[in-house]
Formats: structure tokens, sequence, C-alpha cells
């Protein structure tokens, strides 16, 4: 059991984190009107484009028998922001190779998929033109806790069931996911795969649910949360996950989808595209997650993006193993509904030490989801890729 905070201080962060983080689900009746939203903040929209063509083909199947591995949260790197920076903009031979992907079911069978994609769109080509101009200094920092820990725990029913913090799942492979459809979970690759086999626990993993987390009014504690789980139907990783693990662009690759046995009747939050200017350095981003040092208790935390890539987040965000797999989201206004709108634009992936300016540096790191990511992302989840053309 967790000692309920004081009144004024519950209050206080009731107060802070609706108006932090779930602001704008506010109903319509409610919402503040455009003209009090303030001109420069409106500038920051969603970026949208059509989808190339793409055609899969299954080529080979096996039955899974090693599930001994171990989720590894820690990447070293001699390749920071800079030098991601300067990469070349992968071929559409080499995107074709990164973004087929393997299936796992759960009777240990595993189908390896290839992906033929026409062409590589505009705008991913664009997004790694923006970072590449981008230069920005960074202070070193120590730890995956940076100086005051600034993660918000997140208690009472009020808040752990509903969104969005109700879209938040526990993996049982120890690891953070996030609803993205009604039976559908982004999480970190590495918490499925640790690139080298299936981790342990993988075979039979459940993904777990708040439900509710009663009061006792007599101690004034919460109580433990109470959870319903739900077994993994089928995993999808991409291969550039496995081809890349062990060299200095695992990072980029670091995402996967849970398929679920059952569907379930939560709001689930929606993926998109940021450009490179949404992730500028100075940007906010927000995830939530269950830190190991915390137990089951949910915690949320946003900070400010420090460096940008075209694949990777790099960020100064306090966060603890466990984490990893959380959906790391802005916000943005979206022109077409004229409302803001938070979408999932990256998975967090967890700490890594990288070598910039000649000199070792840390930072907590996320998975960018650009284009490319987010048509495959959308046709593991539809199934039906002519759902996902339209873009993002």
């Amino acid at each position: 059991m967790w000692p309920r905070p004081r009144p004024w201080l519950a209050a206080l962060l009731y107060l802070w984190v609706h108006l932090a983080c779930c602001n704008e689900h506010k109903t319509d009746a409610n919402r503040p009107a455009e003209e009090h939203i303030p001109r420069e903040l409106r500038a920051w929209t969603w970026a949208n484009a059509p989808l190339p063509d793409l055609v899969t083909e299954d080529v080979s199947e096996v039955v899974e028998t090693d599930f001994s591995g171990e989720v590894e949260e820690e990447h070293n790197t001699s390749c920071g922001p800079d030098c991601e920076k300067a990469l070349p903009t992968p071929s559409l031979s080499d995107f074709n190779d990164y973004l087929s992907y393997e299936t796992l079911f759960e009777n240990g069978t595993s189908v390896f998929t290839r992906v033929s994609w026409s062409e590589v769109p505009e705008a991913e080509k664009e997004i790694r033109r923006e970072v590449a101009e981008m230069v920005v200094k960074t202070k070193r920092r120590k730890r995956q806790i940076f100086g005051v820990d600034t993660r918000f725990n997140i208690l009472g029913e009020q808040f752990l069931t509903n969104f969005p913090f109700s879209a938040v799942v526990k993996l049982s492979t120890g690891c953070t996911g996030v609803l993205i459809s009604d039976k559908h979970v982004l999480t970190a690759a590495h918490c499925i795969h640790n690139g080298k086999r299936y981790v342990k626990g993988r075979k039979s993993m459940k993904i777990g649910f708040i439900v509710s987390q009663p009061y006792n009014e007599t101690m004034r504690v919460h109580r433990d949360s109470e959870w319903r789980w739900i077994k993994a139907k089928k995993t999808q990783i991409p291969a550039a996950w496995k081809k890349i693990r062990n060299r200095e662009k695992a990072v980029m690759y670091d995402y996967a989808v849970v398929e679920l046995k059952e569907s379930t009747d939560r709001p689930f939050m929606d993926i998109g595209v940021s450009s490179a200017v949404n992730t500028a350095p100075g940007r906010r981003i927000h995830f939530t997650g269950f830190d190991n040092d915390q137990e089951d208790r949910l915690l949320y935390r946003y900070c400010s993006v420090l460096e940008n890539t075209a694949d990777v987040l790099y960020q100064h965000c306090d966060a603890q193993p466990g984490t990893s797999g959380a959906g790391i989201y802005i916000r943005n206004w979206d022109n077409s509904t004229e409302k803001w709108e938070r979408k999932i634009i990256g998975v967090f992936s967890g700490h890594q030490w990288v070598n910039q300016d000649g000199a070792p540096r840390d930072y907590n790191v996320g998975t960018r989801i650009t284009p490319l990511k987010f048509a495959q992302i959308c046709f593991w989840t539809k199934g039906d890729y002519n759902l996902c053309r339209e873009g993002y």
C-alpha cells in the first residue's frame, strides 16, 4: 500500500496533471476557442503525406525453441547524434531489408516476411535533411535519473482508469507498452527479442491493464492496483532489430507490436509522424510507464528533446528499467479537426552511452516513428495496407 498524498498536495497534483497532459481531451463545449490558442502554438501541426506501394512475401517458417534471452535496456554506441546525422539516407534496398519483419505466434512458430516498397517517400528524405542541419550543444549529465526526480506517481482510479493513462499497459516480460488499437500494443523490440534470441517469458507473455485501485478511507492509503491480464496472440518485430542489433544503429528500430487474444474496450492512442521541427530540441515530449524502482506504480513524466536525429530522440526524461516500450507522444494542432491532438511519435528504448565531442555522454533515448515505420506499424495493426495508404 502507498500513503495517500495530503489533501492540498493531491489537489495540486490533480490540477497540474490535468493541465499538463489531459487538457486536450475535454469535450468540445469545454475546449478553449481557437482564438484563445496562441498563434505561434497553432503553427505546430501534424505532418501528413501519402505512403508508397507495398508488396509482402512470406519466405520462411520455423519453430522457435530458444526463449532464454534477457531483456537488455542499456545501449552503448560510439555513434551519437552528430554521427547519426551524418549517415546517408538508407537506400530503397536498405529499407526493404530493415523493414522486412518476423512474426511469432503463440504456438512458438515464427514466420519471416520480406517486404518491398515501391519508393522511399519524400517525407522520409525530408526528415533526414532537416535534422542534418540542426546543431545543438548539450551539457553532460549522469545516470537515468537526471538531477531531481521529476516523475509523477499516478494514483487513484480517476486517473489510472481514464485516458490517456488507461491506454498504458504492462508486459509480463517486465516492460511497458501502449494500446494503439483495441487489440494491439506498441512496445520496444528488446522487450520481445534481445537481438540474439526471444526473451524469457515471451512464449507465455501476457499484457496487464490496471482496472482499479481501491482507497482505504480508514487507513487513508491507496491499496495495490487490481489487474486484468490478456495473453499475447502474436508479436512482430522489424528485421533490422535482429540484423543490426549489435551495431551502432540498433536503437533506430527498437519497436514491436503485440496482438492480443482478446479485444479491449479501452480508448487507445493514435500513432503519427512528427516533422523534424516538431521534435526539435526544446520541444516537449511525454510518456508514462511502469518503472521497476516503483513496483507497480504508473509514473508520468515530460521533458524537452535535447537532440534529435531522423530515427532517435535523445532526452533526459527521468526513467528507470521497466519504462522501456512506453509510447512517447507530443501534442500538435490538427487543422482538419481544429483540435489539439496527442499522438505517439516514438517508443522509449532505454539508457544509452554515446561518444560525443570526443567524450562519453549519456541520454535516455527513444526510437522515432518515421513515415515508413508508421506504414509498417499501421499494416501490422490493420492487416490491410489499403487502409494505411492515405498516410498519417
